[in-house]
Protein backbone atom coordinates (compact mmCIF):
# COMPACT_ATOMS: atom_id res chain seq x y z
CA UNK A 1 0.00 0.00 0.00
CA UNK A 2 1.34 3.42 -0.94
CA UNK A 3 2.12 5.54 2.08
CA UNK A 4 0.37 8.87 2.60
CA UNK A 5 2.71 11.83 2.04
CA UNK A 6 2.32 14.19 4.97
CA UNK A 7 3.83 17.31 6.55
CA UNK A 8 3.12 17.88 10.23
CA UNK A 9 3.24 21.33 11.82
CA UNK A 10 3.27 21.66 15.62
CA UNK A 11 3.64 24.31 18.32
CA UNK A 12 5.04 21.55 20.44
CA UNK A 13 3.77 21.72 23.96
CA UNK A 14 2.38 18.79 25.90
CA UNK A 15 -0.49 17.43 23.82
CA UNK A 16 1.39 18.28 20.60
CA UNK A 17 4.21 16.09 21.89
CA UNK A 18 1.81 13.19 22.40
CA UNK A 19 0.43 13.70 18.88
CA UNK A 20 3.96 13.71 17.45
CA UNK A 21 4.92 10.58 19.37
CA UNK A 22 1.75 8.89 18.12
CA UNK A 23 2.29 9.96 14.52
CA UNK A 24 5.90 8.77 14.42
CA UNK A 25 4.65 5.26 15.12
CA UNK A 26 2.73 5.28 11.84
CA UNK A 27 5.59 5.48 9.36
CA UNK A 28 4.47 2.21 7.80
CA UNK A 29 1.47 4.11 6.40
CA UNK A 30 2.74 7.70 6.48
CA UNK A 31 5.52 9.13 4.33
CA UNK A 32 6.55 11.96 6.63
CA UNK A 33 8.17 14.52 4.34
CA UNK A 34 8.81 17.12 7.03
CA UNK A 35 7.92 18.13 10.55
CA UNK A 36 7.80 21.85 11.26
CA UNK A 37 7.37 24.14 14.23
CA UNK A 38 5.49 27.37 14.82
CA UNK A 39 5.29 29.72 17.77
CA UNK A 40 2.17 29.19 19.86
CA UNK A 41 2.05 27.36 23.16
CA UNK A 42 5.56 28.70 23.80
CA UNK A 43 7.97 30.75 21.65
CA UNK A 44 9.46 29.27 18.49
CA UNK A 45 12.88 28.40 19.89
CA UNK A 46 11.21 26.09 22.39
CA UNK A 47 8.60 24.58 20.05
CA UNK A 48 11.26 23.92 17.42
CA UNK A 49 13.68 22.35 19.89
CA UNK A 50 10.94 20.18 21.40
CA UNK A 51 9.87 19.00 17.96
CA UNK A 52 13.38 18.21 16.72
CA UNK A 53 14.48 16.59 19.97
CA UNK A 54 11.46 14.28 20.16
CA UNK A 55 11.86 13.25 16.51
CA UNK A 56 15.55 12.47 17.07
CA UNK A 57 15.18 10.85 20.49
CA UNK A 58 12.76 8.36 18.98
CA UNK A 59 15.15 7.48 16.18
CA UNK A 60 13.70 9.41 13.25
CA UNK A 61 16.55 11.76 12.45
CA UNK A 62 16.06 11.07 8.74
CA UNK A 63 12.99 13.35 8.86
CA UNK A 64 13.71 17.00 8.22
CA UNK A 65 12.61 19.44 10.91
CA UNK A 66 11.95 23.02 9.80
CA UNK A 67 11.55 26.17 11.84
CA UNK A 68 8.56 28.31 11.00
CA UNK A 69 7.06 31.62 12.05
CA UNK A 70 8.10 33.12 15.37
CA UNK A 71 5.00 35.30 15.64
CA UNK A 72 1.50 35.60 14.16
CA UNK A 73 0.94 37.38 10.85
CA UNK A 74 -0.28 40.66 12.30
CA UNK A 75 -0.27 40.36 16.08
CA UNK A 76 1.99 39.99 19.04
CA UNK A 77 2.57 36.42 20.11
CA UNK A 78 0.33 35.25 22.95
CA UNK A 79 1.63 32.06 24.58
CA UNK A 80 -0.10 29.60 26.89
CA UNK A 81 0.87 29.11 30.53
CA UNK A 82 -0.17 25.50 31.01
CA UNK A 83 2.78 23.97 29.13
CA UNK A 84 5.47 25.56 31.30
CA UNK A 85 8.37 27.69 30.07
CA UNK A 86 9.81 25.03 27.79
CA UNK A 87 6.50 23.68 26.49
CA UNK A 88 7.05 20.28 28.09
CA UNK A 89 6.77 21.27 31.73
CA UNK A 90 9.14 19.21 33.86
CA UNK A 91 9.91 16.73 31.07
CA UNK A 92 13.44 16.90 29.67
CA UNK A 93 14.19 15.57 26.19
CA UNK A 94 17.88 15.41 25.26
CA UNK A 95 19.08 18.12 22.89
CA UNK A 96 19.93 16.37 19.65
CA UNK A 97 21.92 19.28 18.28
CA UNK A 98 20.89 18.41 14.72
CA UNK A 99 20.64 21.35 12.36
CA UNK A 100 17.20 22.46 11.27
CA UNK A 101 16.24 22.35 7.61
CA UNK A 102 17.88 25.18 5.70
CA UNK A 103 14.52 26.50 4.51
CA UNK A 104 11.60 27.63 6.65
CA UNK A 105 8.37 25.76 7.29
CA UNK A 106 6.39 27.59 4.58
CA UNK A 107 8.94 26.53 1.98
CA UNK A 108 9.13 22.98 3.35
CA UNK A 109 5.36 22.59 3.04
CA UNK A 110 5.42 23.92 -0.52
CA UNK A 111 8.30 21.65 -1.54
CA UNK A 112 6.39 18.62 -0.31
CA UNK A 113 3.27 19.77 -2.16
CA UNK A 114 5.26 20.09 -5.39
CA UNK A 115 6.71 16.63 -4.90
CA UNK A 116 3.28 15.08 -4.32
CA UNK A 117 0.77 17.24 -6.22
CA UNK A 118 -2.79 16.42 -5.26
CA UNK A 119 -1.63 13.88 -2.68
CA UNK A 120 -0.06 15.82 0.20
CA UNK A 121 -1.82 15.84 3.56
CA UNK A 122 -0.95 18.49 6.15
CA UNK A 123 -1.55 18.14 9.88
CA UNK A 124 -1.36 21.46 11.73
CA UNK A 125 -2.05 21.53 15.46
CA UNK A 126 -0.97 25.05 16.41
CA UNK A 127 -1.68 28.52 15.06
CA UNK A 128 -1.97 28.33 11.29
CA UNK A 129 0.77 30.87 10.59
CA UNK A 130 3.09 28.58 8.64
CA UNK A 131 0.34 27.33 6.33
CA UNK A 132 -0.94 30.85 5.77
CA UNK A 133 2.56 32.04 4.86
CA UNK A 134 2.92 29.16 2.43
CA UNK A 135 -0.40 30.06 0.79
CA UNK A 136 0.57 33.73 0.58
CA UNK A 137 4.02 32.95 -0.80
CA UNK A 138 2.94 30.22 -3.22
CA UNK A 139 -0.74 30.61 -4.21
CA UNK A 140 -0.59 27.51 -6.42
CA UNK A 141 -0.18 25.36 -3.30
CA UNK A 142 -3.95 25.51 -2.88
CA UNK A 143 -4.40 23.09 -5.79
CA UNK A 144 -1.50 20.88 -4.74
CA UNK A 145 -2.60 19.97 -1.19
CA UNK A 146 -5.14 17.18 -0.91
CA UNK A 147 -6.28 17.85 2.64
CA UNK A 148 -5.43 19.88 5.73
CA UNK A 149 -6.34 18.62 9.20
CA UNK A 150 -6.18 21.15 12.00
CA UNK A 151 -6.67 21.16 15.73
CA UNK A 152 -8.30 24.47 16.34
CA UNK A 153 -11.50 26.39 16.45
CA UNK A 154 -14.81 25.37 17.90
CA UNK A 155 -18.38 25.33 16.67
CA UNK A 156 -19.61 26.57 20.03
CA UNK A 157 -17.64 28.42 22.70
CA UNK A 158 -13.93 28.52 23.36
CA UNK A 159 -11.12 27.96 25.84
CA UNK A 160 -9.13 31.16 25.33
CA UNK A 161 -12.16 33.41 25.50
CA UNK A 162 -15.84 32.61 25.72
CA UNK A 163 -15.89 32.74 21.91
CA UNK A 164 -12.56 31.40 20.69
CA UNK A 165 -10.17 28.49 20.92
CA UNK A 166 -6.48 29.17 21.68
CA UNK A 167 -4.92 28.48 18.26
CA UNK A 168 -7.57 30.51 16.47
CA UNK A 169 -7.17 33.34 18.96
CA UNK A 170 -3.39 33.50 18.60
CA UNK A 171 -3.46 34.02 14.82
CA UNK A 172 -7.00 34.53 13.53
CA UNK A 173 -5.77 36.11 10.29
CA UNK A 174 -3.81 32.97 9.43
CA UNK A 175 -6.77 30.71 10.08
CA UNK A 176 -8.98 32.97 7.97
CA UNK A 177 -6.51 32.74 5.08
CA UNK A 178 -6.62 28.95 5.32
CA UNK A 179 -10.40 28.75 5.45
CA UNK A 180 -10.82 31.16 2.53
CA UNK A 181 -8.07 29.61 0.41
CA UNK A 182 -10.04 26.80 -1.20
CA UNK A 183 -7.95 24.08 0.45
CA UNK A 184 -10.03 21.17 1.75
CA UNK A 185 -9.95 21.48 5.56
CA UNK A 186 -11.05 19.27 8.42
CA UNK A 187 -11.41 21.21 11.68
CA UNK A 188 -11.04 19.14 14.83
CA UNK A 189 -12.02 21.62 17.49
CA UNK A 190 -12.93 21.84 21.13
CA UNK A 191 -16.36 20.34 20.44
CA UNK A 192 -14.63 16.94 20.44
CA UNK A 193 -11.20 17.49 21.95
CA UNK A 194 -12.55 18.67 25.31
CA UNK A 195 -14.07 15.21 25.67
CA UNK A 196 -10.67 13.50 25.67
CA UNK A 197 -9.54 13.87 29.28
CA UNK A 198 -6.95 11.15 29.83
CA UNK A 199 -8.43 8.14 31.68
CA UNK A 200 -6.16 6.58 34.29
CA UNK A 201 -6.61 3.14 32.76
CA UNK A 202 -5.16 4.46 29.49
CA UNK A 203 -2.16 5.96 31.27
CA UNK A 204 -1.60 2.74 33.22
CA UNK A 205 -1.72 0.56 30.09
CA UNK A 206 0.78 2.74 28.27
CA UNK A 207 3.02 2.95 31.35
CA UNK A 208 3.31 -0.85 31.24
CA UNK A 209 4.73 -0.77 27.71
CA UNK A 210 8.53 -0.80 27.55
CA UNK A 211 9.18 1.32 24.46
CA UNK A 212 10.78 4.77 24.21
CA UNK A 213 7.54 6.12 22.77
CA UNK A 214 5.40 4.86 25.64
CA UNK A 215 7.81 5.96 28.35
CA UNK A 216 8.16 9.48 26.94
CA UNK A 217 4.40 9.78 26.56
CA UNK A 218 3.88 8.76 30.19
CA UNK A 219 6.32 11.43 31.37
CA UNK A 220 4.26 14.03 29.53
CA UNK A 221 1.04 12.57 30.94
CA UNK A 222 2.45 12.87 34.45
CA UNK A 223 3.18 16.56 34.01
CA UNK A 224 -0.26 17.19 32.51
CA UNK A 225 -1.86 15.56 35.54
CA UNK A 226 0.36 17.42 38.00
CA UNK A 227 -0.30 20.83 36.48
CA UNK A 228 -4.02 20.29 36.76
CA UNK A 229 -3.94 18.96 40.31
CA UNK A 230 -1.45 21.45 41.74
CA UNK A 231 -2.08 24.58 39.71
CA UNK A 232 -5.60 24.18 38.34
CA UNK A 233 -4.44 24.53 34.75
CA UNK A 234 -5.71 22.47 31.82
CA UNK A 235 -6.93 18.97 32.44
CA UNK A 236 -5.03 16.28 30.52
CA UNK A 237 -6.95 16.53 27.26
CA UNK A 238 -5.28 15.05 24.19
CA UNK A 239 -6.52 17.76 21.81
CA UNK A 240 -3.93 17.32 19.09
CA UNK A 241 -4.01 13.54 19.11
CA UNK A 242 -7.64 13.70 17.96
CA UNK A 243 -6.63 15.76 14.92
CA UNK A 244 -4.05 13.13 14.01
CA UNK A 245 -6.57 10.36 14.62
CA UNK A 246 -8.83 12.01 12.04
CA UNK A 247 -6.25 11.12 9.40
CA UNK A 248 -5.58 7.48 10.21
CA UNK A 249 -8.76 6.43 12.02
CA UNK A 250 -11.51 8.86 10.95
CA UNK A 251 -14.28 6.45 11.88
CA UNK A 252 -14.17 7.66 15.49
CA UNK A 253 -15.35 11.13 14.52
CA UNK A 254 -18.69 12.46 13.34
CA UNK A 255 -18.08 15.20 10.78
CA UNK A 256 -20.39 17.72 9.18
CA UNK A 257 -19.48 20.21 6.48
CA UNK A 258 -20.22 23.90 7.00
CA UNK A 259 -19.27 27.25 5.60
CA UNK A 260 -16.92 28.55 8.30
CA UNK A 261 -15.15 31.89 8.59
CA UNK A 262 -13.01 33.47 11.31
CA UNK A 263 -13.60 36.70 13.20
CA UNK A 264 -10.54 38.96 13.00
CA UNK A 265 -11.97 42.38 13.87
CA UNK A 266 -13.93 41.73 17.04
CA UNK A 267 -12.77 42.42 20.56
CA UNK A 268 -14.55 39.77 22.63
CA UNK A 269 -14.93 37.57 19.52
CA UNK A 270 -11.33 37.62 18.22
CA UNK A 271 -10.59 34.23 16.68
CA UNK A 272 -14.17 32.98 16.80
CA UNK A 273 -14.80 30.29 14.18
CA UNK A 274 -18.26 31.11 12.87
CA UNK A 275 -20.16 28.28 11.17
CA UNK A 276 -23.24 28.79 9.03
CA UNK A 277 -25.44 26.28 10.83
CA UNK A 278 -28.68 27.31 9.11
CA UNK A 279 -27.40 27.89 5.57
CA UNK A 280 -28.20 31.58 5.73
CA UNK A 281 -25.28 32.27 3.35
CA UNK A 282 -26.18 30.04 0.38
CA UNK A 283 -23.74 31.88 -1.89
CA UNK A 284 -20.81 30.67 0.21
CA UNK A 285 -19.57 27.18 -0.55
CA UNK A 286 -19.24 24.90 2.45
CA UNK A 287 -15.50 24.82 3.07
CA UNK A 288 -14.74 22.97 6.32
CA UNK A 289 -15.52 19.48 7.59
CA UNK A 290 -16.12 20.05 11.30
CA UNK A 291 -15.83 17.38 13.97
CA UNK A 292 -19.07 17.40 15.96
CA UNK A 293 -18.78 14.27 18.07
CA UNK A 294 -16.38 11.46 18.93
CA UNK A 295 -16.70 7.79 19.84
CA UNK A 296 -14.56 7.93 22.95
CA UNK A 297 -14.39 4.18 23.52
CA UNK A 298 -13.12 3.64 19.98
CA UNK A 299 -10.68 6.54 20.31
CA UNK A 300 -9.07 5.27 23.50
CA UNK A 301 -8.96 1.70 22.18
CA UNK A 302 -7.13 2.94 19.07
CA UNK A 303 -4.75 5.13 21.08
CA UNK A 304 -3.66 2.35 23.42
CA UNK A 305 -3.27 -0.06 20.52
CA UNK A 306 -0.88 2.35 18.80
CA UNK A 307 1.56 2.00 21.69
CA UNK A 308 0.95 -1.71 22.24
CA UNK A 309 1.48 -2.74 18.62
CA UNK A 310 3.43 -0.01 16.85
CA UNK A 311 6.26 1.06 19.14
CA UNK A 312 9.53 1.92 17.37
CA UNK A 313 7.97 1.53 13.89
CA UNK A 314 10.18 3.22 11.27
Amino acid sequence: MKRIPIVMDFDTGTDDAIALITALQHRDILDIRAVSAVAGNVPLEATAANTRNIVDMLGHDDIIVAKGADKPLKRELHCAISHGKTGLGNVTVPDSGRAYYEKDAADAIYEAALEFPGELVVLATGPQTNLALSIQRYPDIVKLIRKVYIMGGCLVGGNMTQASEFNAYVDPEALQILFRSGVDVTMVGLDVTLQTELPMWVKDKIAAINTPEAQLAVQVFEFMLIRNKEFGYDVANLHDVVAFCAIVHPEVLKLKRYYVDVETEGTITRGMTVADFRDVCPDHEKNVDCAEDIDLDAFWEWFVKVFEERGTVK
